[in-house]
């Protein structure tokens, strides 16, 4: 860029590697002309810019003339042909490009910071807001008066801080927390009275397992705020403090997340759109509901992905079962299980109260949640985070949920070369037994499954024995029908009831659903 005003005034000067600093009064002159970049300036305004204690001297006019030619032809290169400051009577511009001027180059970086955090891309913002921050020096336009720029000043500043209280979110959410705490340090000491970074700070604290400082960092701001303004701590700031009284969330991680099946086969277009989905997990709450007919993969989905994505929400990846024994729990009982497990002791009365005390349990942590077989609105909406950091993976056999902003997918039946190769992958069997695997199983992974546990089961059949035994099995119990490729109905082997898993804390998991 050819023009740094974030600090005192510099110019980039054709075959010189560093800025070259511009003496005062030229300098003011040329700041004067980028705060309205590419508006006629008149002379009047440009010499209360370089004489701004007192009157212009009689010169003026003959300086300000002179001032222009040393910075437009012994400084800068030309522009489209053209000077870079044009001349009319009574009046200068400067004509240059929005990337040629830190300011612009400083907005522009912020913008990309901004969208970058809200589509979840952390490490694309801190690049972008690192960026910014190295463009500051120092006060904006430092060779004008106050009253000639004041509200530019203001705005810009007012943008900074944006800057930085992002960064340090982003600095957060990539882990970098020792270099989030400092920056953190800095904002407090710079501006005491703003909760913001104060809130920041604590829940930073906290998170890196320094629990006693945080809480005496919170007591300061307090403290602060109490004294300077009369006004008790607010919302974000009194939120933090109480995630700071709870027990040191290192006992409190979980993961209890059911196996992921090694030969998980197809379902990449959804799994890819969970993974970008969970990206944005840090500036909101993205939640997915998953629904399809039983047996077509829903949980195996909801699982293989959460395991893929761990490492994202390392306070806790949680898998909860909604319905063991198919009757739906009610979200009283759900909550009162996931506030035990998290260690709350005192468990509040009512629904309303419970929920409350679960999404203060979740504020400041990374959480990951599958909610497996849900079967309402009611039962779901209560066990949501109130928070950005956390995910939600809701699994459902019919599109029964109306949840305010959730993202929806429909899961269909795998097409028969994706049902052929998991059901060849674990078998080895011959063309022609896995063609009638095809053929009863209607793309049901679940069903595929049994089958491959009905093939390995009975070794000394022969492909003929096994395909006559599984087409009998279909016509005598299947119950299902789906649609095949063709469009019409195919009998499925039925999907079996087994004896449920329970998970400490949490609920039953059934075998089927682990291994489908």
């Amino acid at each position: 860029m050819l023009f740094r005003v974030l600090g005192t005034t510099e110019m980039r000067v054709p075959g010189e590697d560093e800025p070259r600093r511009v003496a005062r009064k030229p300098a003011a002159l040329l700041a004067r002309l980028l705060v309205t970049r590419g508006e006629w300036v008149g002379c009047d305004r440009l010499a209360e810019a370089i004489w701004p204690d007192r009157v212009p001297p009689r010169s003026a006019l003959s300086n300000i003339k002179s001032y222009v030619w040393q910075i437009r032809h012994d400084l800068l290169p030309p522009h489209d042909g053209g000077p870079r400051i044009e001349a009319r009577a009574g009046a200068y511009r400067l004509c240059a490009e929005p990337g040629d001027v830190d300011v612009e180059c400083f907005r522009q970086r912020t913008a990309d910071g901004r969208s970058a955090m809200a589509r979840g891309d952390a490490e694309g913002a801190v690049r972008h807001l690192e960026a910014a921050e190295a463009l500051w020096r120092g006060t904006p336009f430092a060779e004008l008066p106050d009253e000639l720029v004041a509200p530019v000043v203001a705005e810009l500043e007012e943008l900074r801080w944006e800057v930085r209280e992002t960064l340090a979110d982003a600095l957060t959410a990539v882990r970098r927390h020792r270099e989030a705490i400092a920056l953190l340090r800095d904002l407090t000491a710079a501006d005491p009275l703003r909760e913001g970074p104060w809130a920041r700070l604590v829940l930073a604290l906290v998170r890196t397992g320094r629990r006693s400082e945080a809480l005496a960092t919170y007591d300061h701001a307090r403290r602060v705020l109490v004294d300077e303004l009369g006004v008790d701590p607010g919302r974000a700031l009194a939120e933090a403090h109480r995630h700071a009284l709870e027990e040191p969330a290192s006992q409190h991680v979980r993961c209890d997340l059911p196996r992921d099946v090694p030969d998980f086969t197809g379902r990449t277009r959804e799994a890819a759109r969970l993974t970008e989905l969970s990206r944005s997990a840090a500036t909101t709450v993205p939640v997915v509901v998953v629904d399809g007919v039983p047996g077509v993969g829903k949980t195996a989905l909801a699982v293989h992905v959460a395991h893929r994505i761990a490492e994202r929400f390392p306070d806790s990846q949680l898998f909860v079962e909604l319905a063991p024994d198919g009757e739906p729990l009610g979200a009283d009982v759900l909550l009162a299980r996931l506030l035990r497990a998290a260690g709350v002791r005192d468990i509040p009365e009512t629904v309303a109260e419970r929920a409350a005390a679960w999404r203060a349990h979740l504020a400041g942590r990374r959480v990951l949640l599958v909610l497996d077989d849900a079967s309402s609105s009611e039962q779901v909406r209560p066990l949501l985070p109130g928070t950005a950091g956390c995910m939600v993976v809701i699994t459902a056999r019919t599109r029964v949920l109306h949840l305010d902003a959730i993202e929806p997918m429909t899961l269909m039946p795998l097409p028969p070369a994706q049902t052929a190769d998991l059901f060849r992958s674990a078998t080895g069997a011959s063309a022609d037994t896995v063609r009638e695997v095809v053929r009863h199983t209607g793309g049901l992974p679940a069903a595929v499954r049994e089958a491959t546990a009905l093939f390995r089961s009975r070794p000394q059949w022969t492909s003929a024995q096994f395909t006559a035994h599984l087409v009998e099995e279909t016509a005598r119990t299947a119950t299902t029908c789906v649609p095949t490729t063709g469009g019409a109905p195919a009998a499925v082997m039925p999907l079996p009831q087994r004896e449920p898993v329970y998970l400490k804390g949490i609920g039953p998991v059934s075998k089927d659903k682990r291994s489908a």
